[in-house]
């Protein structure tokens, strides 16, 4: 009886041993099922291992749910924004994952131009897009032809309404990567940050600061001011921290130009320029960087002819930020820097740095580097 029961005992835990494997085999080849940032329903046979990214930054939501791996092993071709416009990251990037060279990088249009062809001879099983590339990318009719390739498209959103949809776009990864923990876990930390920022903020009187954002400070023309963005990207990440944003009142699209005269008139209580490294005109946030170079760019350009008149000037309330954030899942550290410039007094201790570099060693496996990503001006 005891051999016979004890081999009864072993079949049983082998067929139950079968029937655990044959269960996780079949989670992994369930479909998937997501609902994108267009509010889209698209399923998948199973987890997409040959993805193509239509804006790069979204690669630092891969850095985010791939930790302990290479997170860039699945990207197949992409538009590398990273690389060509943020060096200093790329640097740590490639250099941790040198592989990522060899990724082809397509230069798809920021707004959704793509070459289809080409996007389809990379083979891709999906293609991951900003929600602000969608007009021209179903107007042109390339998801049409993706589509009849076998590509399926999902819309993420880093910049039309980046709070909250920026964090909410890294659920969307996580769920159709399989790493839903790795989302939650980041999510969570970004939700706690933010209320962080809410609750302080609710405190502070009003009406709150009218703030002014120079995107990209200098860029379209190093002698007179100011791009700027409205009802979108920098614009939503101000109205996120509770502030009023110039560029939203006066600009009829997502982004425009603003002219000094119309500064003046309206006198802003804050001026922050974005920058990023390198450049030869705007302020050159970001890695390997010098504070006086920094510094001395902001200088020049507030010396552009009418901006010395400007009251932010006079009361010492112009800053500078790091460009990269207003379309990232890294947005929440541009609003702790944008919190801290707008309502001083009330975040003395707060360190967007700090949480930046928590973000790197908690939930990467990028090394930290030597980054100055927001200060004020020193006349």
């Amino acid at each position: 009886m005891n051999k016979v029961s004890g081999y009864n005992r072993g079949i049983k835990m082998l067929m139950t041993g079968i029937i655990a494997l044959f269960v996780s085999f079949s989670a992994l080849a369930s479909p998937i099922t997501v609902k994108d940032m267009a509010g889209r329903t698209v399923t998948f046979d199973k987890i997409p291992t040959r993805v193509a990214l239509q804006d790069g930054r979204v690669g630092f939501d891969f850095a985010l749910l791939f930790h302990g791996t290479d997170p860039f092993s699945r990207i197949v071709v992409w538009n590398n924004l990273i690389r060509r416009q943020l060096p200093g990251f790329w640097q740590l990037i490639s250099q941790k994952w040198p592989a990522t060279n060899k990724i082809p990088d397509m230069v798809f249009g920021d707004n959704g131009q793509v070459n289809v062809e080409q996007l389809i001879a990379r083979h891709p099983q999906v293609l991951i897009a900003e929600l602000r590339a969608r007009p021209v990318l179903e107007q042109s009719n390339a998801v049409t032809q993706l589509a009849a390739a076998g590509i399926k498209v999902v819309y993420v959103d880093d910049a039309v309404n980046p709070v909250p949809n920026a964090a909410k776009s890294l659920l969307l990864l996580g769920k159709l990567f399989g790493k839903e923990k790795e989302a939650q876990a980041y999510y969570d930390f970004y939700q706690q940050h933010l209320h962080a920022l809410d609750k302080t903020i609710a405190q502070q009187p009003t009406p709150h600061p009218l703030v002014f954002v120079e995107a990209l400070a200098g860029q379209n023309d190093a002698n007179n001011c100011c791009f700027t963005h409205g009802n979108f990207g920098w614009g939503k990440l101000i109205q996120a921290v509770k502030a009023r944003n110039l560029g939203s009142q006066i600009l009829h699209s997502p982004s425009g130009i603003v002219s000094t005269e119309t500064l003046l008139a309206n006198q802003p209580d804050v001026f922050i320029m974005t920058g990023r490294a390198p450049s030869n005109v705007m302020p050159e946030l970001g890695f390997n960087v010098t504070p006086k170079n920094i510094n001395e760019r902001m200088q020049s350009l507030m010396q552009r002819p009418g901006l010395a008149e400007l009251n932010t000037v006079q009361n010492g309330r112009v800053y500078g930020i790091y460009h990269p954030f207003y379309s990232s899942v890294l947005n929440i550290v541009g609003l702790e820097y944008l919190a801290r410039d707008i309502y001083p007094k009330a975040f003395t201790s707060l360190d967007p740095n700090q949480t930046f570099q928590q973000i790197l060693a908690q939930f990467t496996d990028l090394p930290k580097g030597n980054a100055i990503l927001g200060m004020q001006l020193q006349k």
